[in-house]
Parts: structure tokens; C-alpha cells; sequence
């Protein structure tokens, strides 16, 4: 047991509590800070006093618009249009607008002061919904659309045509661990900022453009992330910690109780509209249209993935020879809109899943016959799913009516109703997308491998972990790679500073392009230390083969120690360090691949009380080549109770522009029972 490693090398500390997140940490002198948000959701700030907080017991600090020099513009995307701090005036948009920030001596102080900090304003109308942007005469800032075939000679074909308004609410993301961190001064004189985050080379990037620093006097760190599902890719207290700590010089703590976080942080997209759906006479899909609309928040935050998301997530594993589809957003007082596992796409399968079941049983055929019928079947079909499709199967077959297959399989017959009862079971597929190299925002993910003369080595990549395993994906790749055992790997993620430079973690990229990229490293430095070993005994590196830590000969004879080897290098000062990239071709500038995956759910519903309550589900996807089988499962079963949550029981509501569901106390959402 002495020599046993977890595969999951983060399990330990978590679950003995040992794992310290980014507000867990604690420096000699630390101070605390607090926000000051937009005392209203619309109007123009004419006055920011803060002269009786500054006297207030503990108060270091106040910061205000002032104190920033750079472009106080943040946002995702590329997208900087959310001010940093708002000051005299300046227009309040919505809830989450700051205005200042208070750094005391302890939390408490810093909230004391908050109340001292006096604010004049003009208040403004404010558009709170889409109804309202409409009425003000407000144009859409969002607008998406797709096209394909002829929709008005689809409808013609059409033997059945259903029609249904859908309405799909907000979602909060509901981590553990709310947004919080700390920023210091290293011994260098550089700011480093440590939360957990889902960018950090977006993150890094946005605060030192907002805050005007230079990009080598800021380090972001991202420690263990108490969970993200997408929210923590954006922007939060990242860029108030390190103006904090720049402009106090001492180490500095911001951590957003729950209710901040329910009422500013990012949230699942609203949308609502009318879907209409055809099929002709044998039951194969002829046309399909939507008109949806959504609130968005008054910046563009991740808006468009997700709104975009929404519609084309209609577009589903079916041949569909006639889309229209047409969508937009409007700015309001709602939140701010940030990933949120499938950015969109869940909501489209929602409404299409449902209205295919609908238009399947009008002509008499079950959810399986239905589907079955307008099924795509052959990877090339996906070139022609939509104009200028950018999703592609990498696997050597679709298998939609396997994974269909199986998952009925596992769920057997389905349960008799009990009195008073009613049973019911629903089927679902998908095609969710994952990156492959390259997306609109990142371009391939690169890895870096450091070998040290015990032949150990450290992993070094720009994702983090979230809590999903890539710690043990990279360290099982490397070794097995290399030939060595795993407990000779350690990784290094998340830091701006000290790991290689890569994309969002999202989109379940992590294994594949972290995977592929952690293998090239692995490879080079197989061959890296051949060439080391060559010059040393003044062979040919192509005669020498390097695995189970020794150098051998292709035929199997023991050529050189590894204690013989590393005394050579240490000699001769040599850096065993590889750089290993993955990316699409350059014909591919977007290209996401899909898999196939279904969902049998069994329901049983009370008929006089209208209580339901879900007997099972099960999910089969084809995911390839599995490193850890619980971890896999995990990612799974816990996106279906995600989902649970938000058609059950999950609903973010607000009321002209404030959150009316601050808490879980208000948010219910699924616990372990």
C-alpha cells in the first residue's frame, strides 16, 4: 500500500479536506474587500461619497473608477464591453454593476463600510424583458439564424405538421464552491491572482487589458475549482482582486457569498418561441422552423454561444432537409449569460426531442419507430446537415441505432402502474459536440513535459481541473506513453506563468486534445532522451530504444543505466524538456466532433395530485476509448441530475431586474437523495 497512487490524484485531498480553492488560502496582513453593487438596475450615477467609509474602524481602502488606468472593459469572447467599476456619470445597466471597493482589516468591516458609502442617482426606465425592450423600441443585439432547403415546400409535403410554444427559464450553475479567491505581490514584484477558473489565459488576459498592467507583472493560478459546468468561464472577482492588491500592495481575499453569486454571477440562457415540425406521410422529417426569442444581459457576455446553442441544439442526429430557424436576443436588466454544460444545445434537444415524439405519435408511430425513420446514418450525411456544417463524426461509424439499442436494453420493460397511477417512458437522442482541435476562440492545446535526472517527470498544460480527472488522464497518458510508472508523474496546471498557454476547459476537450498533445510531448521525449543516450555511448540513437526507465538495443540487450544516463546529463548540463501540440488541420478552422448518445427515462406520474416522480434513467453514449470507468460515469450521472434539476424542480427567477431566488432556500436543486 506504501506504493499505491490513486488514479484520481486529487481524491485524497478532497476528500480528507486537505484541497485548498482559491479562497481557502491565508497570508500574514491580509485584507478583506467587499463590492459595492448598483443601488438600482437602471439609471445614471451622479455621486459616489465615500469620505465617511474611509473613516470607518478597520477600512484601508476604498477603490473606485479612479483608480483604474487601462480600459476598465472586460467581457468573454473578445467582447470587452462590461465596465470594471462604474463611477459619476456613468449609466447603471443592471444589478451587477460595482460600483466601488472596500479593503478592511476583516470581512466584516469592509460589509460595515459598504453602508456608509453614499450614492446619488437618477433612476431610468429599464427594459426587465423582452416585452419591455420591444415596447421601448429597442432593435435585437443578438441575432441568430439558419437556413437550409425550402422551408414553404417542406410544409407542403408535410402529412402532419405540430406546432408548440416553449418557454425554457434561466439556470443557475449551483457550484459548490462560490466565486472567490486572493491576490498578492510575489517575491518578483508580480501580482498573482489564485481562483479557480475554466480560462485562465482568457482570464489573464482580461485583466491585465481592463486593469492596464503589463501581461509579465500579473500571474493567474487556478488551484482545485469547486465545480464550473461552464460558469467559471467568466469573468468574476478576477480583475477586483488584483486591482486590490495593486493598488493596496498587501495580500487581499474577495469571495462572493451565495447570494452574490445567485444574483451576479452568469446564468443559463432564457429563451421562448414557437416551433413547428413536419413530416410527410412515412414519417420522415420535411420541415422544421422556430422563432425564439431571449433576454440577454445589457453586455454581450456569452450571449451568442449560448443563444446560437439554444436554436441550432434543434438541430438534431435527423436528416432535416429544410431548416429555418431564426432567433434574437435583446439587451435588459437580466443576468449576465455564461456557459452552461452544452451552451444552449440542451435546451434546442429539449424542445426538439419533444415535438418529434408528438409528431410521431400523430401518425401513429412509437418514439423508436419516429426516430429510427429520420435517423442519419452515414458519417458524410453530417457534411450536408446544415450549410457549411462544422461538426464531423471522427469514429469509423454512426451508431445511433446501437447506442438507441442499448439503452432500452439496460432499461427493460417498463414498470406496471400502481392504482391511482399513470406510467409513462420517453426516449431522447442526441449529438453532443466536443472540440477537436481547433474552435473560433483557441486553436490546439499544447503540453509540456519536464524530466528530471531521477527520470520523474512533471506534466505541464494551461487547463485545470475541475474536478473531472484530467490530473490523472495526463499523468496516465504520460506514463503509459513513456513507459515508466505513474507514480514517477506529476502535473502541473492552470498557471499563466508556469504552464503552456491553452483554451477554454470546456466543451469536454480535455481528454482528447489535452490526451493527443500530453502523447507528442510524450514522444519527442522518448526520442530526446534516445539522442541524449546515443551521444553519450557514441551510437546511433535509431539503434537505442528507451523504455522501463533503461536503454536498450533493438534487440533487447541493456545498453545504458538510467543512473549512468542522468550522471552524463547533469555533466553536461543538459534540459530534458518537450513541447507537444495538438491542433486541426489548417482546412479546419471550426470543427467540433459529435457522438452519439440516448436517454430512457421511465416517469410515473400521481393522477390526482399531479406528483411526479422519475423511476429511472439511463444513458448510453459512445465515447471511445474510457481511461477510468467511475470517472466517466460520474460526468454522466451527474449531467443527467443537472438536467433533472432544471426540468423539475430548477427555475432563476427575477423581478423588474432583481433576483427573487438569492439562495437554495428559494433554487431548489436535486441533493444526493
Amino acid at each position: 500500500m506504501a506504493n499505491f497512487v490513486p488514479f484520481r490524484k486529487d481524491a485524497v485531498d478532497k476528500v480528507t479536506g486537505a484541497a485548498r480553492y482559491g479562497a481557502d488560502y491565508v497570508f500574514p496582513g491580509m485584507l478583506y474587500a467587499k463590492i459595492l453593487w448598483a443601488p438600482v438596475v437602471s439609471g445614471k450615477i451622479l455621486k459616489i461619497d465615500t469620505s465617511l467609509a474611509e473613516k470607518e474602524p478597520g477600512v484601508v481602502r476604498i477603490i473606485t473608477r479612479e483608480d483604474i488606468h487601462g480600459l476598465n472593459l472586460h467581457g468573454m469572447l473578445g467582447d470587452y464591453d462590461h465596465p470594471v467599476l462604474l463611477g459619476e456619470g456613468d449609466t447603471i445597466k443592471y444589478q451587477g454593476d460595482a460600483l466601488a471597493l472596500v479593503a478592511a482589516e476583516s470581512a466584516g468591516e469592509a460589509e460595515r463600510a459598504l453602508d456608509k458609502i453614499l450614492v446619488e442617482y437618477e433612476e431610468y426606465p429599464a427594459a426587465h424583458s423582452v416585452e419591455d425592450a420591444k415596447a421601448m423600441g429597442h432593435e435585437p443585439t443578438i441575432v441568430k439564424s439558419t437556413q437550409k432547403g425550402d422551408i414553404d415546400a417542406g410544409f407542403a409535403k408535410a402529412a402532419v405538421v405540430v406546432e408548440e410554444k416553449y418557454r425554457l427559464p434561466y439556470n443557475e450553475h449551483a457550484f459548490i464552491e462560490p466565486e472567490g479567491g486572493v491576490a498578492y505581490f510575489d517575491d518578483h514584484g508580480v501580482i498573482v491572482v489564485c481562483l479557480g477558473t475554466q480560462d485562465v489565459a482568457a482570464n489573464h488576459r482580461a485583466i491585465c487589458v481592463s486593469l492596464g498592467y503589463q501581461h509579465n507583472m500579473v500571474r493567474m493560478h487556478s488551484p482545485y475549482v469547486g465545480g464550473g459546468f461552464g460558469g467559471k468561464h467568466s469573468i468574476s472577482v478576477q480583475i477586483f482582486l488584483a486591482l486590490l492588491a495593486g493598488v493596496t500592495h498587501r495580500p487581499v481575499k474577495l469571495e462572493w457569498t451565495r447570494e452574490e453569486s445567485m444574483k451576479v454571477g452568469s446564468k443559463k440562457q432564457e429563451t421562448f418561441g414557437v416551433v413547428r415540425l413536419g413530416l410527410d406521410k412515412e414519417g420522415k422529417i420535411c420541415a422544421l422552423q422556430a422563432r425564439a426569442e431571449g433576454p440577454n444581459a445589457p453586455y454581450t457576455g456569452n450571449g451568442p454561444d449560448n443563444f446560437g446553442g439554444a436554436i441550432n441544439g434543434m438541430i438534431g442526429p435527423y436528416r432535416l432537409p429544410n431548416i429555418d430557424l431564426k432567433g434574437n436576443m435583446y439587451a435588459t436588466t437580466g443576468p449576465e449569460l455564461g456557459a452552461f454544460r452544452g451552451v444552449g444545445a440542451p435546451d434546442g434537444v429539449f424542445v426538439f426531442e419533444s415535438m418529434l415524439t408528438r409528431a410521431g405519435k400523430a401518425l401513429g408511430l412509437s418514439q423508436l419507430e419516429v426516430r429510427e425513420r429520420n435517423w442519419i446514418r452515414e458519417n458524410d450525411e453530417f457534411l450536408t446537415l446544415t450549410n457549411n456544417c462544422y461538426i464531423r463524426n471522427r469514429s469509423p461509424k454512426w451508431a445511433m441505432p446501437e447506442v438507441v439499442e442499448r439503452a432500452l436494453e439496460k432499461a427493460g420493460p417498463l414498470p406496471e402502474a400502481k392504482p391511482g397511477k399513470k406510467v409513462g417512458r420517453g426516449i431522447a437522442c442526441a449529438k453532443p459536440a466536443f472540440a477537436l482541435g481547433n474552435t473560433p476562440y483557441h486553436s490546439g492545446s499544447t503540453a509540456e513535459i519536464l524530466m528530471f535526472f531521477d527520470g520523474s517527470i512533471s506534466v505541464k498544460s494551461g487547463f485545470c481541473e475541475l474536478g473531472q480527472g484530467i490530473t490523472a488522464i495526463a499523468s496516465r497518458i504520460a506514463a503509459d506513453t513513456l513507459d515508466i510508472p505513474e507514480e514517477k508523474v506529476d502535473v502541473i496546471l492552470g498557471d499563466s506563468h508556469f504552464t503552456p498557454k491553452a483554451g477554454a476547459l470546456g466543451f469536454s476537450q480535455g481528454t482528447v486534445n489535452l490526451g493527443n498533445a500530453v502523447i507528442d510531448a510524450s514522444l519527442k521525449m522518448k526520442r530526446l532522451v534516445e539522442e541524449k543516450a546515443g551521444a553519450c555511448l557514441h551510437r546511433d540513437p535509431d539503434e537505442i530504444d528507451f523504455h522501463s526507465g533503461e536503454f536498450y538495443s533493438k534487440d533487447g540487450e541493456k545498453l545504458l543505466t538510467w543512473e549512468a544516463f542522468s550522471r552524463h546529463c547533469f555533466a553536461e548540463v543538459e534540459h530534458l524538456a518537450t513541447t507537444g501540440r495538438w491542433v486541426g488541420t489548417e482546412e479546419e478552422k471550426i470543427i467540433y466532433s459529435v457522438t452519439p448518445i440516448a436517454g430512457v427515462c421511465d416517469v410515473e406520474v400521481d393522477e390526482e395530485t399531479g406528483e411526479t416522480r422519475i423511476l429511472q434513467v439511463v444513458h448510453c453514449h459512445d465515447i471511445g476509448k474510457v481511461f477510468n470507468y467511475p470517472g466517466a460515469r460520474g460526468q454522466i450521472v451527474g449531467g443527467a441530475v443537472m438536467a433533472l434539476g432544471g426540468t423539475t424542480m430548477e427555475e432563476y427567477l427575477m423581478k423588474d431586474g432583481h433576483t427573487v431566488t438569492p439562495s437554495f432556500a428559494e433554487y431548489l436543486i436535486p441533493t444526493a437523495k
